[in-house]
């Protein structure tokens, strides 16, 4: 049976693992490493996230600790880093959309303008941020009743938009008309009375 460091003087232990014992849960020495509490890995919103979602936060763990812990809230991920780290180009929008419904990451969205292509940036909200603020553990707000009918929601409105698209677009080619130019302007010429 493993000991907890030496006892105190009340005869309990100290709670700090020693010797052997103790490099052996520690973590490996040069080697960046990240903590997870018990609360977060056990909350509904870590357990019920789709694995598209778990390679997000993944990925954005493996960018936190490549800044050595000091860039949460400005850590960059684009879709080609997404995708090498294997998340599908149509899944990464949803897997950030639910990671940010979770409470799990906050993001300020990116995008074209200016003549710049600006990347998102995003902050996990498990973790301090970059100047220094606590963790907001805006997951601990979420509960699993919620969680799933959020889910549910999120896919039928998802398909629904799947299916009017698809519809548009049948509709669109099927309103296609070949029109020769020598018509449009006899019909412009009647339309003007000429």
């Amino acid at each position: 049976m493993a000991r907890f460091g030496k006892p105190n003087a009340t005869g309990r232990s100290s709670g700090v693992r020693s010797g052997r014992d103790g490099k052996a849960h520690r973590p490996p020495k040069g080697e960046p490493w990240v903590w997870l509490t018990l609360e977060l890995v056990s909350s509904p919103a870590w357990r019920m996230r789709s694995i598209n979602c778990a390679r997000l936060i993944d990925f954005l763990l493996a960018e936190d600790m490549n800044h050595a812990g000091t860039a949460n809230g400005a850590l960059k991920a684009t879709y080609d880093q997404l995708v090498d780290w294997g998340l599908s180009r149509s899944e990464i929008k949803p897997a950030i959309e639910e990671a940010e419904h979770l409470g799990l990451i906050r993001y300020e969205r990116g995008g074209r303008w200016a003549n710049s292509n600006q990347p998102s940036l995003y902050r996990l909200t498990f973790r301090a941020d970059r100047i220094g603020n606590p963790p907001t553990d805006e997951w601990k707000r979420h509960q699993a009743k919620e969680i799933v009918a959020w889910k549910k929601d999120y896919v039928a409105n998802r398909k629904a938009g799947q299916a009017w698209r698809k519809k548009r677009k049948r509709d669109a080619a099927s309103r296609t008309t070949v029109v020769r130019l020598s018509e449009l302007r006899t019909a412009a010429r009647s339309k003007d009375g000429g």
